[in-house]
């Protein structure tokens, strides 16, 4: 009379970023600050500013990855110290 439970399996790498973007809500900016392009790290927007991240594209290809959402924000900090990670590799292509 037990019901058998689902093992939730990690997710790694692409597929992770791509659940954290899943999430609806509010998003938090990671990267370094850039006030003159209207960036100060660790400020949180309702939803992912589009018009922002579109603006600086053509300049940083990988600047939507330095928005993660509030609730994730903690690992994402984490990830941004590993070497090689996706934030980790967008934040420096920002410092260049």
């Amino acid at each position: 009379m037990s019901e058998k439970q689902e093992e939730k399996k990690p997710v790694k790498g692409k597929a992770k970023q791509e659940n954290l973007k899943q999430e609806a809500g509010p998003v938090m900016y990671i990267g370094p600050n850039l006030l003159s392009k209207g960036l100060k790290t660790y400020t949180v927007y309702k939803q992912e500013p589009a018009e922002i991240i579109s603006s600086l594209q053509q300049e940083f290809k990988t600047i939507n990855r330095l928005f993660v959402p509030v609730t994730a924000a903690t690992r994402a900090m984490a990830d941004l110290q590993k070497k090689g990670t996706p934030v980790n590799l967008a934040y420096a292509e920002m410092t260049k």
